[in-house]
């Protein structure tokens, strides 16, 4: 493990072999209430508790975002879609199983207990399963559901390496880990099954074809 920087909260980690001290220092931190910049298989994403209010806000407050917009969720392991959903359609689960772990982000029902920080004030919520070796192992070592956001003020590019995250958010992270530069080329899919017909919210990695292939086997 090695600290670039003493006064910057930067750690340089393996993005394919990250090492579990790193994972836990910044786990540990989440578990406190702090925020986490941490590398995703498409871009850099800003972590907090999923289920704590006041690291809710200050993830808002860093972003500069309007309270009413959702958060995405990382999840340990496709068995949590039960503690942020409160019903799990059985072509989620087909979809988690063909795509997760992958850039394939799900909105699903949202469970009653989550925080409008998270829904947005809505009634669904969109969670997957990441790639990342880094965002993986960070997720497993919370051991519980870490929010998603991309590292960049609101309406800025998305960052696919730490010198593309705006130097006040590097500054208000409690802890960043760099494992150099993401693919960055396209973001995670977004793929409503909250609701029928299901529907494409956003093109990304997966094609649409992919889940629509996916989904005729149900």
């Amino acid at each position: 493990m090695k600290r670039r920087e003493p006064a910057m909260p930067v750690i340089t980690i393996d993005p394919g072999n990250p090492d579990a001290a790193s994972l836990r220092e910044a786990a540990d931190i989440i578990m406190q209430g702090g925020i986490a910049i941490y590398p995703t298989e498409t871009v850099y994403g800003i972590g907090v508790r999923y289920d704590d209010e006041a690291a809710l806000r200050r993830l808002f407050d860093l972003k500069g975002r309007a309270d009413r917009k959702p958060v995405l969720l990382l999840l340990p392991c496709a068995e949590d879609l039960q503690r942020v959903s409160r019903h799990v359609p059985p072509e989620t689960l087909l979809l988690a199983q063909r795509f997760w772990p992958g850039p394939l982000t799900l909105i699903v029902p949202a469970a009653a207990e989550l925080s409008t920080f998270v829904t947005g004030g809505g009634n669904s919520v969109g969670c997957r399963v990441s790639s990342s070796a880094v965002a993986c192992g960070l997720v497993l070592a919370c051991g519980l559901p870490v929010t998603s956001r991309s590292a960049n003020l609101s309406g800025g590019p998305n960052p696919s390496s730490i010198a593309d995250i705006p130097p006040d958010v590097i500054a208000r992270a409690d802890i960043v880990l760099d494992a150099g530069p993401t693919s960055g080329i396209l973001p995670s899919t977004v793929y409503d099954v909250s609701q029928h017909p299901f529907r494409l919210v956003r093109p990304g990695v997966i094609a649409e074809a992919d889940i629509t292939n996916a989904l005729a086997g149900c």
